[in-house]
């Protein structure tokens, strides 16, 4: 999952950030066909009207979409009510229930500097800034009573899962939400435990609430974040080893962690690599046909690919076959390569560790940074978690290149379990856009910030070259290939 506030800094005020949110939705509203044409602005505003709505007097017929949307977005910037009532009316235009999920996050944010103060809102982001958004998600689902309603469907994050339990009715206890689902959060992470205590009970004491607040800190002591598990497909291309362009595909899935068989396998084929992608397109598309819809909302897609293939453009392989009805969550490139030295895999764990604690330890004694990047990029890095290893690893150039080759090759051998590069040009555009990625979260949800700016890349009518085949090797030792056959002549594949 993705904060929908993605586009916005993860430090600072909070006002500054709702207004890069609201300049985010304007920009992406303003080329919007529909809301473009004069037909669709007149029913855009009708409907406002209807609403009520207390926004300014639209902008002449003959102003720039762009000022107009702005104009509209930006009289949302004092009242929740408001922009509500302008998603709604999106919404209702549109026919598109996404298009104006950001706008709804705004509300909440605006709701929430009511009950809160900036000071109060800026500290509990920071203590909410290292929880992946499943694990928010969860803790939400715990807090709230049987039978509550859903979480709604601009809550992809933490941060505006956290507003919006701002706005939820009280608990049966009397205690506010949010309060519970802080406790939820605090027992599940233990080295957050003392901070999110700390700040619910200061609340709680505000709020006269310190009784009901102990008796859900009791009651939640015993919450487990449950296991992330998303759907599993497995593309491996194993090298032929007898003719230089021929590959043999094998491919396992897995329908959630509770599927039996936990993976299943299809049919071995040799493919050659001018075949390989309307092949592997073909194959995915046949598994989307026949899963269920609700396993296709969390589904991960890996290519586990030798070095000769690393540098592919496997996230349009999967776009031939997954847009626009079901476009994959999350696609994961893997090395082939990495399983084949056996004497980096203690350093590969161990690397990988570090990765995943990072966001949970304090500062690290030996101070190390957070990433390794050409020394010109560093100028532009966001602030950090420092992290003992120096991950992810950063290339100069692709791998594709020689020198890139040889920079991914010495990252795989030191055991780097998350390598970034972009697939034509690692140029200190790109740089700099990596650093900020890898800042602007925790590091377990690299994978899906990097899957939502490709997705929003493949949509936006004004490309960035920086990012448009950004790619992430993302090498995670627990959940790795299962038991090989032994390679054999192309020939010979699809008898295995």
């Amino acid at each position: 999952m993705t904060d929908s506030a993605a586009t916005a800094p993860t430090t600072g005020s909070s006002s500054r950030t709702v207004a890069d949110l609201q300049r985010a939705l304007a920009q992406g509203l303003a080329s919007n066909p529909l809301l473009n044409s004069e037909s669709g602005w007149r029913s855009l505003t009708a409907r406002l009207a209807r609403q009520g709505g207390p926004f300014p007097p639209a902008p002449g017929d003959g102003a720039p979409p762009a000022d107009r949307i702005g104009e509209l977005v930006a009289a949302c910037g004092d009242q929740a009510d408001d922009a509500e009532a302008l998603a709604d009316a999106i919404d209702h235009v549109t026919r598109d229930p996404g298009l104006a999920l950001p706008l709804r996050t705004v509300a909440d944010w605006l709701t929430a500097r009511t009950l809160l103060s900036e000071a109060e809102l800026d500290e509990l982001r920071g203590l909410l800034d290292p929880v992946p958004a499943h694990q928010a998600t969860a803790a939400a689902q715990a807090c709230l009573p049987f039978l509550a309603a859903d979480l709604p469907a601009h809550c992809t994050g933490t941060w505006p899962t956290t507003l919006h339990l701002l706005r939820r009715n009280m608990l049966p206890t009397g205690l506010p939400p949010l309060l519970a689902y802080l406790e939820h959060l605090a027992a599940a992470r233990p080295a957050q435990e003392s901070a999110l205590h700390a700040w619910a009970g200061r609340k709680a004491e505000d709020w006269g609430l310190t009784e009901e607040l102990q008796a859900c800190r009791t009651a939640a002591a015993d919450f487990v974040l449950p296991e992330r598990s998303p759907a599993r497909v497995m593309f491996v291309l194993l090298p032929d080893g007898l003719q230089k362009d021929t590959y043999t595909l094998r491919m396992w899935h897995r329908e959630g962690a509770r599927a039996k068989p936990a993976l299943r396998d299809e049919d071995t084929q040799a493919v050659s690599h001018t075949e390989l992608r309307p092949t592997v397109a073909q194959r995915l598309r046949q598994w989307v046909q026949e899963t269920s819809e609700a396993v296709l909302d969390d589904m991960c897609v890996e290519f586990w690919l030798p070095l000769p293939l690393i540098n592919e453009p496997v996230w349009d392989w999967c776009a031939d076959a997954t847009q626009p009805a079901h476009p994959a969550r999350t696609v994961l490139v893997r090395s082939l390569d990495r399983l084949q030295i056996p004497t980096i895999q203690s350093a590969w764990r161990a690397r990988w560790d570090s990765l995943m604690h990072a966001s949970e330890e304090a500062e690290s004694p030996d101070g190390g940074t957070a990433v390794s990047a050409p020394q010109d990029a560093e100028s532009h890095r966001e602030p950090a978690r420092p992290r003992r290893a120096q991950d992810p690893v950063i290339l100069k150039s692709p791998p594709s290149d020689k020198e890139g080759r040889l920079q991914f090759l010495d990252a795989l051998r030191s055991g780097a379990p998350a390598i970034l590069w972009h697939r034509l040009d690692c140029s200190a555009a790109f740089q700099s856009a990596a650093l900020r990625l890898i800042g602007a979260g925790p590091l377990q949800e690299l994978p899906d910030r990097i899957s939502a700016l490709r997705a929003d890349h493949r949509r936006s009518t004004s490309a960035d070259d920086a990012v448009a085949d950004i790619t992430l090797l993302w090498d995670d030792p627990t959940h790795t290939l299962p038991t090989l056959h032994s390679l054999v002549a192309p020939s010979e594949a699809r008898v295995l």
